[in-house]
């Protein structure tokens, strides 16, 4: 059972190489604090998949619908997760594979909203690395940010 986060798409800068300037965000109760993945100095990816896409406003044309039902919805997707220390909300920032999924079918950030299944965090420390299965028993849906 996962985790489900619906957001607009955003842009920051790019905190790693391999990370996307882009990203979704979702109310740290749901996500960091749930789990206790609040230390910086750990790196926490999130595995999940596409459920959807949206225009923030308007809807999609029938050439949009079909392109991103074809091309993007049911794409795995992988995050980095960015613990809301200071904010209450995480940010997860699209690893450059998983970016370039929605970039390629023309998905820019601040006009779409994606809706994703989180299914598992892979928490890097120390050189040891263990995977955490998000809400194992029942889904859950984080309110949209």
């Amino acid at each position: 059972m996962p985790l489900f986060v619906s957001s607009v798409l955003r842009r920051s800068f790019s905190l790693r190489a391999d990370v996307s300037p882009v990203y979704v965000c979702v109310d740290g109760k749901y996500l960091s604090r749930q789990y206790g993945l609040t230390d910086l100095a750990t790196e926490y990816w999130v595995r999940g998949t596409v459920v959807g896409v949206w225009r923030v406003y308007g809807s999609l044309s029938s050439a949009e619908r079909e392109v991103i039902e074809k091309y993007v919805v049911g794409k795995g997707v992988r995050l980095y997760l960015v613990p809301g220390i200071l904010t209450h909300y995480d940010s997860l920032y699209f690893d450059e594979g998983s970016w370039s999924v929605l970039r390629d079918v023309g998905i820019f950030p601040d006009e779409y909203r994606v809706r994703l299944k989180l299914l598992k965090v892979v928490v890097g420390a120390g050189g040891e690395v263990k995977e955490v299965s998000l809400y194992p028993y029942r889904d859950i849906e984080a309110p949209e940010v």
